[in-house]
């Protein structure tokens, strides 16, 4: 069973659900498409608040998500989704922003050209002891991805990189970047309708196979190991 590194099911923040009751269909959608295990990832920018007012949001808006979860839903954990930013060289308080009871932070890059300093950034980050996985990988052009693996840095894929005619002919590089190592986990997305969503899902099990779908399964669940479950 597959595993979401980035599940934006939290109102409130960025690519998160509009309300409450949206974030419950998400979830149901989650389990119903045999997703396993999901990590909770509002997303964190830097430029707009300070780690503490991020931490304090969340555990607001976790307070009243967790009164109305379903009975069903996949194993939920507590992350965020960090935007790489030169400011988190300065921040001591990184921690909190991984995946709760782990090293594990899933980060987001930003579009556009990254100049060196922003790879220092990521440098940074993993200098501290950190387990550094960038998101999105296949939203970026093909030489940044090979760059940043060159670095030794690992990556999810969109739960959407397996659709679309201009994925399908990347597809094969993608599938090559699992068999390599290089991609170790799968990170969703969500904004679109709930019944699209679990398409998505379904499609990329038949497009893994059982061997990749497997493999990638045990390498998320090696970035989380020791994560602090997240319940009612």
């Amino acid at each position: 069973m597959l595993i979401d590194l980035g599940a934006n099911l939290l109102p409130g923040f960025v690519a998160g659900s509009k309300n409450i009751e949206e974030s419950v269909e998400r979830m149901r959608t989650l389990y119903s498409a045999g997703i396993a295990a999901a990590v909770l990832t509002p997303r964190y920018y830097p430029a707009k608040m300070s780690v503490e007012e991020f931490v304090d949001l969340r555990s607001r808006v976790l307070a009243n998500f967790s009164e109305n979860m379903p009975k069903r839903s996949p194993i939920l954990y507590l992350g965020s989704e960090v935007y790489i930013d030169e400011r988190l060289k300065y921040i001591s308080t990184l921690g909190k922003l991984a995946v709760m009871g782990t090293r594990t932070i899933i980060a987001d890059m930003p579009d556009g050209v990254w100049e060196t300093a922003l790879l220092d950034t990521l440098d940074a980050i993993r200098m501290a002891d950190y387990d550094l996985l960038i998101t999105h990988i296949d939203r970026y052009p093909e030489q940044y991805a090979k760059d940043l693996f060159k670095l030794g840095h690992k990556a999810l894929l969109d739960v959407s990189a397996f659709s679309g005619m201009a994925n399908l002919m990347r597809r094969k590089q993608f599938l090559y970047w699992i068999d390599e190592g290089n991609v170790v986990g799968l990170a969703g997305n969500f904004i679109s309708e709930e019944k699209r969503a679990h398409e998505k899902i379904m499609k990329i099990h038949e497009i893994l196979g059982d061997e990749r779908s497997s493999r990638l399964a045990e390498s998320s669940a090696r970035y989380l190991s020791g994560a602090i479950q997240f319940a009612k």
